[in-house]
């Protein structure tokens, strides 16, 4: 009997406690965790790659420790041009060019269409996503970040979608979730439900504070 109310008590005590109705309150009224996403679909040389590789590795970092939980995404890869090319499109340009030696490259998969067995070149993770990867000196492993394609965002939800001049580009609010491997790590971003308490109300206060990139 000792040893059951005992072990009881241990699992109550290694259970998270529950938000108090304040905490709870003050989290609804508190924007989501935040972060940003910004690459070129041009390679610009080594610095400029080694700033975006940076980028991508602060935002793996991010997803990290927001694993599991809804955050803000703010998302811009800029195209070629005003049409909208994007020379890092591996469905568009799948003939890439070798970046000189010791650097990284960063390519981008729409991932429209799963991939037949015979087919050559990188497997899309999951068809109908943005696959983004960064391989190569300085990195040991491969980096990369699932994104949901800009025209599969639902127009009946508050998503911050533009066109003109970017390759993608939106904001709002995402459920992350962090993998690593050998050889690898990714995340992705999903769309929420659009019950989930609280979750557009909080996206909302981020936009406000945020100006349209």
């Amino acid at each position: 009997m000792r040893m059951t109310v005992a072990a009881g008590l241990m699992v109550l005590l290694a259970a998270p406690l529950a938000p108090t109705p304040a905490q709870a309150q003050a989290q609804a009224q508190s924007p989501l965790p935040a972060v940003s996403l910004r690459l070129g679909c041009h390679d610009e040389g080594a610095e400029a790659t080694r700033g975006e590789v940076d980028g991508i590795a602060n935002l793996l970092e991010f997803a990290s420790e927001h694993d599991g939980q809804v955050v803000y995404l703010d998302a811009v890869i800029t195209a070629n041009d005003g049409a909208g090319t994007c020379s890092r499109d591996l469905s568009e340009f799948p003939d890439q060019e070798e970046p000189e030696p010791f650097r990284a490259m960063i390519t981008l998969d729409p991932c429209r269409a799963e991939g037949g067995e015979d087919d050559e070149g990188p497997r899309c993770a999951r068809p109908g996503i943005v696959h983004l990867r960064a391989f190569g000196p300085p990195l040991a492993i491969t980096n990369a970040i699932l994104l949901p394609a800009q025209e599969d965002l639902p127009l009946s939800l508050p998503y911050r979608i533009h066109g003109y001049g970017d390759w993608l580009n939106y904001q709002g609010p995402f459920i992350v979730r962090y993998m690593s491997g050998t050889g690898y790590e990714h995340a992705t971003f999903d769309v929420p439900d659009p019950a989930l308490a609280g979750v557009w109300e909080r996206a909302r206060l981020n936009a406000e504070a945020r100006p349209r990139p």
